[in-house]
């Protein structure tokens, strides 16, 4: 028979040959080296990004384009091409980092909102591969998957972020981030509105109605969707600094 305490932690169970009573106490799970680096390398490859995308706006050698007239599409028929793509993958990139980080801490545990994270990540990559039609030019199979993409582009992340903000709001923890990320997901829907409207219409009843083409609508709708993964990615940073079991890999 073992008596005594190790740790604070009451032992008085009976010995047994071969096994130490120190293996009776469980320790605590330390996340591997790639777990600890998922949210640092997410935030690193989203700030890239962004470096990108503000060089396509103030340089424009890079991409001479109007930015309240201009979509943000247009840069994929801009000499700055190569900067547009990059940064699309790298969005894309990241954002698949936060979703793997959010998920094995729990946060993201809805399979569907998992999907609807991957969406979006698959959604950028589209945007990337197949460049919008010229204005006024023809309609072609690459035109319209770009134009399909650029819609999921459009829902999916607000989505995730109002769900996980709604699932989350009663917990003491993540309140503040619940909060965050709900009302960034709502604000983000109005501006969604001049382009999803005509394209649903167009689709849907074969109509003509002209879409708004204010660039300055999609990069406010642009500079949102950039303040939600912000948020996601500091409330991911938190939940990985405060441990706690982690999902299987």
């Amino acid at each position: 028979m073992v008596t005594g305490s190790v740790l604070g932690l009451r032992l008085n169970q009976p010995s047994r040959p071969g096994v130490s009573p120190y293996m009776l106490l469980s320790s605590p799970v330390r996340p591997s080296l790639p777990a600890r680096l998922l949210v640092p390398g997410a935030l690193v490859t989203l700030a890239a990004a962004m470096a990108l995308l503000v060089v396509l706006h103030v340089d424009r050698r890079l991409a001479p384009l109007d930015p309240v007239s201009s979509m943000l599409s247009d840069y994929a028929l801009s000499p700055g091409r190569w900067m547009w793509d990059a940064a699309l993958l790298l969005t894309s990139t990241g954002s698949a980092l936060l979703l793997v980080a959010l998920y094995r801490r729990g946060l993201l545990a809805n399979p569907a909102l998992v999907a609807a994270k991957a969406l979006w990540c698959v959604s950028l990559l589209a945007v990337a591969v197949f460049a919008k039609d010229p204005q006024g030019g023809a309609i072609t199979a690459t035109g319209k998957i770009h134009l399909y993409a650029s819609a999921v582009t459009c829902l999916s992340l607000p989505i995730v972020g109002w769900s996980l903000g709604r699932r989350h709001r009663d917990d003491p923890r993540w309140r503040r981030f619940a909060t965050w990320s709900r009302r960034l997901a709502l604000a983000a829907i109005p501006f969604y509105l001049p382009f999803i409207v005509p394209f649903a219409v167009n689709v849907v009843l074969g109509g003509h109605l002209p879409t708004v083409a204010t660039g300055l609508v999609e990069r406010l709708m642009m500079v949102l969707e950039i303040a939600l993964l912000a948020v996601l990615g500091h409330w991911a940073h938190r939940a990985m600094r405060a441990g706690g079991q982690l999902r299987a890999a």
